[in-house]
């Protein structure tokens, strides 16, 4: 979405957004009303799929682990500090050439 600066067409920015808010605003209304009207008894029930639980489960295990392989770092470093890293200019300048054809397709 881009937004004018110069007002220009400010108008029909408003009126879209306007548009917009209000299909937001009446899809949030009917699922509340839906939540609402199913729970009558008084007594609240959420049931999670086995999809949902086990995404639950995957995401409690994920927080504990690290994003960083720091095994693989501090082989790393010690390759580097150690002149035993090797870095293949070949495959460096291939994919250099790769990345920058990619922005070519896209204009």
């Amino acid at each position: 979405m881009s937004n004018d600066i110069t007002g220009i067409n400010s108008q029909r920015t408003q009126q879209s957004g306007s548009r917009s808010s209000e299909r937001v605003s009446n899809n949030a209304s009917a699922a509340v009303s839906t939540a609402t009207s199913s729970s009558g008894s008084g007594s609240d029930k959420v049931s999670l799929t086995s999809t949902a639980a086990r995404l639950k489960d995957i995401e409690r295990q994920l927080a504990g682990e690290s994003p960083v392989d720091n095994v693989r770092v501090n082989e790393m470093k010690s390759a580097i500090a150690n002149g035993e890293y090797d870095i293949n200019t070949d495959r460096v300048a291939d994919k250099i050439i790769s990345f920058e054809r990619g922005f070519d397709s896209n204009r």
